[in-house]
């Protein structure tokens, strides 16, 4: 009976040689250890939300099965199999096969679905496929009010994929100092996705479409280390190879706009069909070497390097499926490489009975050796290639980036349970083709460990960081992506693709505050409290456009109660925040063509800035309670989580519009028990309520053609209420 059951599990899940394997090597030995669950479950609700990475999106009943069966082919050789959720789409199986102390075979499969949402439109023909066309009716206009048969020929999209992972292992112990580990893993990706398509010259005229594309990705990985260790030293070396496929290479899809600044081409009435490049195929190899000496009884060394190298030469598209290209693609595909080598190097030493120091030095480079040419794009289909010395003709950058950081942690102990520690750490950082050339950052922080009384322990961190940044040349981008001929015809407030006054957060100069603090008290021996605080800010001082100011905090307690040894209760409570303050400048166009540049110039009416906050409380509690010593256990867990993002415009002289807040509340409530009905067999029963409500703007009330310029897909914020009942047997066998 058990090798029935195993041999159907595993045929289920597709690995038919792991099963072969291990009945080939079956000794009708006794199972030890081993259990099958059979049951059934009961879901109330049709929702993507409720289902997303459980397939359980529909209502109705739906399997529970699983399995855990271990035994001995002989003395030495041990196999065992293992199934999980094999009643749902999120199912998992694994077998292995081994010797002791000599080798281990070891097949895995796993299923992992992601559902986003399946209320979505749209009038495309073949959605979700290579080419999307629009009804033979249709009538192209200059914004979605215009669309006359759009109602008439919306069709009803879901948005979800699938990953299926196998995965095989083989492990070899060479000798007692020496061992070999290997690993392939098999994924595939399919599904659909979200993708923005564009038909435009500049900002004055641009129209989309949010259509679905098909996703059809396959992932290939191999992994094999070689490891020595013996009483001082370990080290490992490794080698992976990856390599990434797309089936697909291009979608192409219809127009469904009329312009009249377009070239004659490029509208709906036109025939326009335009055609966007998907995910190439790529590949990457890496070499690592990791290792720990013993240098004495207080000294340990370690560190690590890894050197690995990127590479992707897919195909190019043609510029354009609309206009004919007068100047052709200066390569056929972009032959893109990208070398990069990590290193880490640490020292750990205790100095004397009280004190520990650690030495840490990380090393980062990364070349790209990608060749530079000058691309003569045509504009989103919508006007004809222009001359080479434009603003069409187009350089690919290449980004370079080296990084050293060193640091060092003191800890000593004072007296009894009472520590201090203390650290610095400075990072360097060069960069090419940014705003910024080079970066430098110092961090240091002070630690103490104490217990305030006898029954408590605490701890208190107090950190400070300063980023400075070399000068903020905003030309930098601009120049570094235009033929150098069309830059040598600009000055002055043409140079810029961005507001030169925009400070980029991740490279321009930053303060950073934190303090962090922790509390535990036991004030008997059946109750336990614990509070956890910390507090962040980020200052940005030379943003004078962008973000200026983060903030964030964060406050935790739990409580548990153990009053006897059959049950014992928890509650807790979570409280998350994060602010920001971001400033801008609005350069408005018709007649307003307030310029970005110099500042002397600009229209202060222009300035606005946007305060936004994030707020999350979560609470719960449980309880775990045997009613019968080893035959029944009840347990039940409730929480609620409420969050919130308020978004807040401000400006002086420009009408805004306030945003509503964008909410989630979430309610859980769960029951379990288990009953051992005789030995070996055990009922479980469980029950799962879960209200989820949400408000989002950006969705809600928002249609395929709310907007004027861009066609959505007019998906809505998920809301549902649902009940999850499950009942099962658990068979030792």
């Amino acid at each position: 009976m058990s090798r029935m059951l195993f041999a159907r599990f595993t045929l289920h899940g597709g690995v038919l040689t792991a099963t072969s394997l291990l009945l080939q090597f079956w000794s009708p030995q006794p199972l030890a250890q081993s259990t099958v669950e059979i049951g059934v479950g009961y879901n109330s609700e049709d929702s993507y939300q409720l289902g997303q990475y459980t397939g359980l999106t529909q209502s109705g009943g739906f399997g529970i099965g699983g399995f855990s069966l271990q035994g001995q082919a002989s003395e030495n050789r041990y196999w065992r199999a293992k199934g999980k959720n094999l009643g749902i789409e999120a199912r998992s199986l694994a077998a292995e096969y081994g010797r002791r102390g000599s080798y281990s075979i070891s097949l895995s499969y796993e299923q992992l679905p992601h559902y986003r949402f399946n209320d979505g439109r749209t009038p495309f023909n073949g959605s979700g496929s290579l080419l999307q066309t629009l009804p033979t009716d249709w009538v192209g206009a200059n914004s979605t009010s215009g669309f006359s048969v759009l109602p008439a020929n919306l069709n009803q999209v879901n948005i979800d994929t699938r990953r299926e992972r196998f995965t095989g292992t083989f492990e070899w112990q060479l000798n007692p100092e020496w061992q070999l580990h290997s690993e392939y893993r098999h994924e595939i990706k399919q599904g659909s996705e979200t993708l923005g398509s564009i038909f435009a010259l500049h900002g004055g005229n641009p129209r989309g479409s949010v259509l679905l594309r098909p996703i059809d990705f396959q992932t290939d990985e191999f992994n094999i280390a070689l490891s020595y260790s013996n009483a001082t030293t370990q080290y490992t070396f490794g080698y992976n190879a990856m390599l990434f496929s797309n089936k697909d290479s291009a979608l192409r899809f219809s127009n469904p706009f009329n312009h009249s600044q377009w070239s004659s081409g490029a509208n709906f009435s036109d025939g326009a069909v335009g055609q966007i490049a998907l995910e190439p195929d790529n590949n990457s190899n890496q070499f690592s070497f990791s290792g720990v000496h013993r240098l004495s009884d207080a000294t340990r060394l370690s560190g690590s390097v890894v050197s690995s190298r990127l590479e992707q030469d897919d195909s190019y598209l043609p510029y354009s499926s609309v206009f004919p290209s007068t100047t052709p693609l200066p390569r056929t595909d972009l032959d893109g490489r990208v070398d990069s080598l990590v290193a880490s190097l640490n020292l750990s030493t205790r100095l004397n009975r009280r004190s520990t120091l650690r030495l840490r030095y990380n090393y980062r480079e990364r070349d790209n050796k990608s060749p530079q040419d000058i691309y003569l794009r045509v504009v989103n289909d919508s006007v004809p290639q222009a001359s080479l010395v434009s603003s069409q003709a187009r350089v690919n950058r290449i980004y370079d980036l080296e990084r050293n950081r060193i640091s060092a942690d003191l800890n000593y102990r004072m007296s009894g349970k009472t520590q201090l520690a203390a650290g610095y750490e400075f990072e360097d950082t060069d960069r090419t083709m940014v705003d910024v050339a080079t970066t430098e950052e110092n961090t240091g922080f002070v630690k103490l460990k104490f217990t305030p009384w006898a029954t408590s322990r605490a701890w208190i961190k107090l950190s400070r960081s300063q980023r400075e940044a070399s000068e903020y040349i905003s030309t930098v981008p601009f120049v570094a992506g235009h033929n150098p001929d069309y830059v040598a015809t600009l000055m002055g407030d043409q140079l810029f693709e961005n507001d030169p006054l925009l400070r980029r957060f991740h490279l321009t100069d930053r303060d950073r505050d934190e303090l962090s603090a922790s509390l535990s008290l036991f004030p008997t021996e059946v109750i336990g409290v614990n509070f956890l605080v910390l507090i962040a800010d980020d200052k940005y001082p030379d943003a004078k456009v962008g973000l200026q100011e983060s903030d964030k905090g964060s406050f935790s307690t739990d409580l548990s109660y153990t009053p006897a040894a059959n049950w014992s209760s928890s509650l807790y409570y979570n409280y998350e925040t994060y602010r920001n303050q971001q400033a801008g400048f609005a350069r408005l166009g018709g007649g307003n063509p307030t310029p970005f540049y110099p500042e002397s110039v600009r229209n202060p009416a222009n300035n606005w800035s946007m305060d936004s906050e994030d707020n999350v409380h979560t609470i719960g509690a449980g309880i775990e309670w045997e009613l019968m010593a080893g035959r029944l256990d009840l347990s039940v867990d409730a929480n609620y989580t409420d969050a919130a993002t308020e978004t807040r415009p401000h400006t002086s002289g420009q009408p805004f519009q306030v945003f509503p807040d964008i909410t989630t509340q979430i309610t859980t409530l769960s029951l379990d028990g288990s009953y051992q009905m005789n030995p070996g067999r055990v009922l479980s029963l469980g029950y799962r309520y879960q209200r989820f409500e949400s408000a989002d703007w950006a969705l809600d009330n928002a249609t395929v053609n709310t907007l004027s310029n861009i066609m959505l897909l007019g998906y809505q914020s998920p809301q549902y209420s649902a009940h999850i009942f499950q009942a099962s047997v658990v068979i030792d066998l």
